[in-house]
């Protein structure tokens, strides 16, 4: 049940991601959304409700779908990509987590790199960054992927998210994408998720 209301939830108008919270005893206790800033949140909520009311004979409660809107664009064009297929295979930090190392399978190749901290460069931008340029350097298409934002929303489960640009050989802003993962595993690993999260509309992940 709780995987066919998120899909249906991802489905609506404005959504762009969402989470669901579920206890597992008393059913889907939280539902935390990623929408765009076209709709009016109240619209959104109701039509949540109306989701888990039609599809599972559930109601939930209105205070407890949370609602996060930022801007979203849709003028870049990744059509190139639709078919390829992202991996990541392994990700982690060392010496004293100024570099990072990562492993990355495109269209069964893999694709190893080292990226090294800039200075002052925050580690949650680090992680993004090594996943976002080996994109950049190794698979072809419009636009160059940049980490906007990376942080944590503390919860009964924290919640990564990921926020990334695509901007054009002009630094014109194409697009803004973000992704959200459970940290469920650790934080480098759902930071490179979160990162891929965030173009699996564009790409097959």
């Amino acid at each position: 049940m709780k995987m066919e209301i998120k899909e249906l939830i991802e489905e609506l108008e404005g959504v762009i991601s969402c989470n669901l919270i579920d206890t597992g005893t008393k059913g889907i206790e939280e539902v935390h959304i990623i929408a765009d800033k076209k709709r009016d949140p109240k619209r959104i909520v109701r039509d949540v409700e109306t989701v888990c009311l039609v599809n599972s004979n559930f109601k939930i409660d209105h205070k407890k779908i949370s609602i996060a809107q930022i801007e979203q664009q849709t003028t870049a064009d990744f059509s190139n990509l639709q078919e390829t297929r992202i991996e990541l295979i392994s990700i982690y930090l060392e010496n004293n987590r100024s570099c990072c190392n990562i492993k990355m399978l495109f269209n069964q190749q893999e694709f190893v790199a080292s990226y090294t901290a800039n200075r002052g460069e925050p580690q949650e931008k680090l992680i993004a960054r090594s996943v976002l340029e080996t994109i950049n350097n190794y698979l072809s298409f419009e636009g160059y992927l940049i980490a906007e934002d990376v942080f944590t929303i503390n919860g009964k489960e924290d919640l990564v998210i990921a926020q990334v640009n695509n901007y054009d050989a002009n630094n014109q802003l194409l697009e803004k994408l973000v992704g959200a993962v459970y940290l469920s595993t650790d934080k480098t690993t759902a930071i490179a998720k979160a990162c891929l999260k965030a173009i699996n509309r564009k790409f097959t992940i």
